[in-house]
């Protein structure tokens, strides 16, 4: 016997229905029995903050969500009706991150099974029973995003995604078959993502609607804790994750960054004759870099070189070399792998202090770096994975009132990280008496 799903048909307060109906029944052909099945697309019940999003027919849309508005949900639901209503379509979902793409594939995978013929977990495509496929990809490698022309796109997170990757690769993508596009995120700055979400705001561009969805938009969202992050939190954070606001920049740790950028001329420098020199080391040895840099007594970075997939051998050599041309005093992570690496160089000789890594010990030091760039007391070179790394370093407040640093999921933090032990090392260390330090 042939088994139906109805589609979920929610009306608003306007009375329209919340998203066009897919008003397609599709018959999945594999044998379960004496008769194939068939299936409607079974969407979800919005919240009455999600509803114009769902509402509008607008190519583009964009909107800039707070943490926790359901941005995500939404989404998901708006690429499977897409997908199932565009029989043998291609469309995407991208994000900035593996991690992060991972997110939407596990709601999809796991709310439309029923309407689904194929998942293929190793390369995140989805194939329904329509003939269509949803891709899930990350834009860290952005050039490879060609070759398929798209129905429909979902950028997801679109404040982290490299500017290039929409303009270069995914807006082309949509050219030949004039495809939708809903781009979502939290705001990061006014960057490309803004760019877009103005262009909704004006009606020069039909094509564009834009949206902005505080956190208090959504209303399952607890106002009481709405209310404690707005006490508790830093205002620009709290107007950037909650209030889904563009800042002239990031609201992250890191404040006055650009006013500690300066042109060098020549980059590295020379070590001068006298001169006193602290280093930060953060070590890693395959999925992370290991980033060595070198400060002056003036907190002006002399020295920067970063690595990857290099051996132990070959790295503590780099190191020495490096230390011994500058004299420098080094503050190495000796957590974990780190410890015996910081053996080797003590007994290498070089000036070498430990830094044992915990959740208050990371607190300390990065604060202490984040009041020295809002000072402007430190300056650096235009290093764009140090600019960038210190531009998207966050922290989180967990239930008990812990505030813990880190780089966004997927994305690095070892620039920070040495920077930050460089500058460590030259606070506790009174001008001229590092031997005496040590």
């Amino acid at each position: 016997m042939t088994q139906a799903h109805t589609v979920s048909r929610i009306k608003g307060p306007s009375t329209k229905r919340y998203m066009r109906s897919p008003g397609r029944t599709w018959t999945d052909e594999r044998s379960y029995g004496d008769e194939p099945q068939e299936y409607t697309l079974t969407l979800y019940k919005p919240h009455a903050g999600q509803l114009p999003l769902h509402q509008s027919d607008a190519r583009f849309r964009i909107a800039t969500c707070g943490r926790r508005f359901g941005k995500t949900w939404a989404a998901v639901n708006e690429i499977a009706k897409n997908a199932w209503e565009n029989p043998k379509s291609i469309t995407w979902w991208v994000a900035p991150t593996h991690n992060l793409t991972q997110i939407g594939f596990r709601l999809l995978t796991n709310a439309f099974k029923k309407c689904v013929r194929d998942v293929s977990l190793s390369e995140k495509r989805v194939e329904w029973l329509s003939g269509s496929i949803t891709h899930f990809r990350s834009s860290e490698n952005w050039s490879t995003l060609v070759g398929e022309g798209l129905k429909f796109l979902v950028v997801d997170e679109a404040g982290r995604v490299d500017e290039r990757a929409w303009t270069e690769s995914l807006r082309p993508t949509l050219a030949d078959q004039k495809g939708r596009a809903l781009i979502i995120g939290t705001p990061k700055g006014k960057n490309w993502f803004y760019n877009e979400w103005t262009r909704g705001q004006d009606k020069a561009y039909p094509e564009y609607v834009s949206w902005q969805f505080p956190t208090s938009a959504n209303p399952l969202i607890d106002r009481a804790e709405i209310d404690q992050a707005r006490n508790t939190l830093p205002q620009n954070v709290f107007e950037q994750e909650w209030l889904a606001k563009f800042l002239d920049r990031n609201a992250g740790v890191f404040r006055n960054i650009d006013g500690c950028v300066r042109d060098y001329g020549v980059f590295p420098e020379a070590p001068a004759e006298g001169a006193e020199y602290f280093g930060g080391l953060d070590l890693a040895r395959l999925q992370d870099f290991t980033v060595l840099t070198i400060l002056d007594r003036d907190r002006r970075v002399v020295y920067w070189d970063r690595w990857q997939h290099t051996s132990w051998e070959v790295q503590i050599q780099r190191v020495m070399d490096v230390t011994n041309r500058y004299k420098a005093l080094i503050m190495v992570d000796s957590t974990g792998v780190g410890d015996p690496i910081y053996e080797r160089l003590e007994r290498a000789g070089l000036d070498v202090e430990p830094f044992k890594f915990t959740n208050e010990s990371k607190k300390q030091l990065i604060e202490t770096l984040s009041l020295a760039i809002e000072r402007s007391m430190i300056t650096f070179p235009d290093i764009p994975e140090l600019v960038n790394e210190l531009d998207i370093f966050e922290y989180d407040m967990t239930p008990t009132g812990l505030i813990r640093y880190n780089a966004p999921d997927g994305y690095h933090d070892d620039a920070v990280v040495s920077l930050a032990l460089a500058n460590w090392a030259l606070e506790k260390c009174p001008q001229g008496d590092i031997a005496t330090w040590l």
